[in-house]
């Protein structure tokens, strides 16, 4: 189990991750604990923003949300 924060759609469907390789990030749905355990998930705030905006910049990812991903665990306990 992860604490900290993650990047998500705004409808928390979706939470942003690793690709296998480390190389890249993706967008895969949450539908298990497991997807979650696998989220980019940062320690604080300000680096969370950080990461948002550098993404942003590179459109590597479109209009996501900070989410604490304690709220995303809620759903399966």
């Amino acid at each position: 189990m992860q604490r900290g924060y993650v990047l998500c759609n705004f409808d928390l469907s979706q939470v942003l991750c690793l690709t296998p390789g480390k190389d890249g990030v993706r967008l895969q749905d949450v539908s298990s604990t497991k997807v979650l355990n696998k989220a980019m998930c940062l320690p604080d705030l300000t680096e969370a923003k950080n990461v948002s905006q550098m993404l942003q910049a590179k459109d590597l990812a479109g209009n996501l949300e900070i989410v604490n991903v304690a709220r995303l665990y809620k759903k399966f306990f």
